[in-house]
């Protein structure tokens, strides 16, 4: 068998999505889902519940620009 030690990342996360045609590419909201059921990530995992947008966090115009760059773009020039 095999084991895979990543490392582990603390801090907010978020989810984009985005609408495309093929070539074009606009970016949805930023979303997060529902982590641990009580506040501190204490309690059971909640996955599954949803999520919920636009996120608290928000994601300012640098961040945007670098996901688009470096994901979105990058996704449909492989296509």
């Amino acid at each position: 068998s095999e084991i895979v030690v990543e490392e582990r990342l603390y801090g907010e996360e978020l989810s984009v999505l985005a609408f495309c045609d093929g070539e074009h590419a606009v970016l949805m909201p930023p979303a997060q889902d529902h982590k641990r059921v009580f506040d501190g990530d204490k309690g059971k995992n909640t996955g599954g519940m949803g999520a919920y947008a636009p996120a608290p966090m928000g994601m300012n115009d640098k961040l945007r620009e670098e996901i688009h760059a470096t994901c979105v773009n990058r996704t449909l020039a492989a296509a």
